[in-house]
């Protein structure tokens, strides 16, 4: 029987190479990289043709690692997270290298500090003039249990775990979330 590759690398702690730049928080990508390279030697990656959305740009790679290729796709981005007009080549590498960390997390190395970027902000909602804002959002064990490792490691704010308009949790949920804060 073959071991689970994914379980494997979730499970490297990588808290202490988290770094953060303003509010985001992120692995630097020559740290994902050896991490990913420790565990398959073999794993390689194909940076494709950015793609054009009018004056910004889309940058994407795929990533074969344990014989498994993952696309992954990341805008050119500032540090605010907005889309960047006319990037330069310093800005498009940046993106490119990104792009390579998050394909690594898809395969399992720091996912969980990706937890909750896929939710708006609140003055996103605003901006966009969204009248009545999504429902809280179920989440899978797998996202809570890496929810609370973000948590755990610092790169998550419990409080929005806590936020019931954000997140319906179960009662087992709510219940391990308890411990949890307790515990801390």
């Amino acid at each position: 029987m073959s071991t689970n590759k994914f379980i494997e690398l979730a499970a490297v702690n990588v808290s202490g190479s988290i770094e953060k730049k303003g509010n985001f928080n992120y692995l630097s990508w020559s740290f994902a990289l050896a991490e990913l390279m420790r565990l398959d030697p073999a794993a390689s990656w194909v940076f494709h043709e950015p793609q054009h959305f009018g004056d910004t740009l889309m940058v994407s790679c795929t990533l074969t690692a344990f014989e498994k290729p993952v696309y992954m796709w990341l805008p050119v981005i500032d540090h605010s997270n907005r889309a960047i007009k006319n990037p330069d080549a310093m800005a498009v590498n940046k993106a490119m290298m990104r792009c390579l960390v998050k394909a690594i997390a898809a395969h399992g190395l720091g996912l969980y500090i990706y937890a909750g970027e896929d939710l708006p902000d609140a003055k996103d909602v605003n901006a966009n003039n969204i009248q009545n804002p999504p429902p809280p959002q179920s989440l899978t064990n797998d996202r809570f249990k890496a929810a609370l490792g973000a948590v755990e490691a610092g790169s998550y704010d419990v409080n929005l775990l806590l936020d019931e308009s954000k997140f319906a949790l179960t009662s087992e949920q709510k219940a391990a979330l308890s411990e949890f804060t307790n515990a801390a």
